[in-house]
């Protein structure tokens, strides 16, 4: 599972209150996170992606009024380096794959002309063809054979979701009919099913489904501003969708059935994560005012890992789930052990956002200058 939104992680770090790191019954890390640093004269860290090896790509960003992304990846051990653009100012790493290519965006120039692009195992940039007649495109997920997916500008001016072949041939995915906006953010390792999003002619979003000939499916005809967050390696997604205005836990099948997983009838929630095996991590309100981290099992029966404060971000193949409890980075085992993983040095809040095959966590935390860094905590 990639790491793709970021907004509620930035969200929790301005709500969620902040409490002692250490908390009755439960074990605290062996190891502290190790700050992954930024860019030269940058103030802000993260990582948006992490393959098998533990090389990581994300961005770093200086300290100014407004936020501008300078793609940035790291090795295995730690070590920062930057990823050149294509000539403009920002640039971002979204993806990395098994052999170390990275995909992500650039502009261009001042104007902030964007481009989808790829960067090889050593760094250089390579600008991904645009749809005809279109002048902006980004790039979300690659696969270890070279395949990427995003979006596009096509000509008529709505973002059409995008393919691009190893040999660099673009592929029109387009969206639902009457739709101005569809974007594709995953794709399974055989490279044969794309998922993402699309809007219908009445601006709702809806989770669809691509196959390899790159027919659409909707997935949420009957309940539109459904929101996907992640898609496993066999085609199965989770997110939400709303019902009477409520937003909930959702698990779509591989045949495209729409599951409801457990959750109070009175309360949001939503899963964040899927594994291999149907297992999901997530969370919501279940306490008034309260967000909680919670994993559901293949059948759907959800099991609250904590009532305190927090959310499940990742999960992997064995059922651990990472995430936050009270403003801290935090594991639960897949028996619901917790463990904190803790925060840098005189920082007061972190949050693990993915847990890689090889059992490298990566995350954000807060240090002694109130800055955000990207942090990883080595497997073992």
């Amino acid at each position: 599972m990639t790491l793709k939104r970021n907004r509620r992680v930035l969200a929790l770090a301005g709500s969620l209150a902040v409490l002692p790191l250490m908390l009755p019954g439960v074990a605290a890390a062996a190891t502290a996170p190790i700050d992954l640093g930024t860019l030269p004269g940058d103030q802000y860290s993260e990582v948006n992606a992490i393959n098998e090896d533990g090389v990581m790509v994300g961005s770093s960003t200086p300290l100014e009024t407004q936020i501008k992304y300078h793609a940035a990846k790291w090795d295995a051990l730690g070590r920062i380096s930057a990823l050149p653009g294509l000539g403009g100012e920002q640039s971002k790493a979204t993806d990395v794959n098994r052999g170390g290519v990275a995909v992500g965006w650039a502009h261009k120039d001042a104007n902030w002309n964007q481009a989808a692009v790829k960067w090889a195992p050593d760094g250089t940039v390579t600008a991904l063809p645009y749809l005809p007649g279109g002048d902006y495109a980004i790039a979300n997920a690659i696969t270890d054979g070279g395949v990427i997916v995003g979006a596009g500008r096509a000509a008529d001016g709505t973002t059409h979701a995008v393919r691009w072949n190893p040999d660099g041939t673009v592929v029109d995915l387009g969206g639902l009919p009457g739709g101005a906006y569809a974007n594709a953010s995953w794709i399974t390792p055989d490279g044969r099913t794309v998922a993402g999003t699309a809007s219908d002619a009445a601006g709702n979003d809806h989770v669809v489904r691509w196959n390899l000939a790159g027919a659409i499916t909707d997935l949420s005809p009957g309940n539109p501003r459904s929101t996907p967050e992640d898609m496993n390696d066999f085609g199965v997604i989770v997110g939400s969708a709303e019902v009477n205005g409520t937003t909930k836990p959702v698990r779509w099948e591989r045949d495209g059935r729409m599951t409801w997983l457990d959750w109070p009838e009175r309360d949001p929630g939503w899963a964040r994560a899927v594994n291999n095996a149907g297992v999901a991590a997530g969370g919501g309100y279940l306490v008034f005012g309260t967000e909680s981290p919670v994993k559901w099992n293949r059948a759907g029966t959800r099991t609250t890992l904590s009532t305190e404060r927090g959310l499940g971000y990742d999960i992997d193949r064995l059922g651990t789930v990472v995430g936050l409890e009270n403003s801290i980075a935090t594991k639960w085992s897949a028996n619901g052990t917790p463990t904190v993983l803790g925060a840098l040095p005189g920082g007061a809040y972190s949050v693990a956002t993915h847990i890689a095959a090889n059992g490298t966590i990566v995350g954000l935390s807060d240090n002694e200058n109130d800055r955000t860094h990207a942090v990883y905590w080595p497997a073992g």
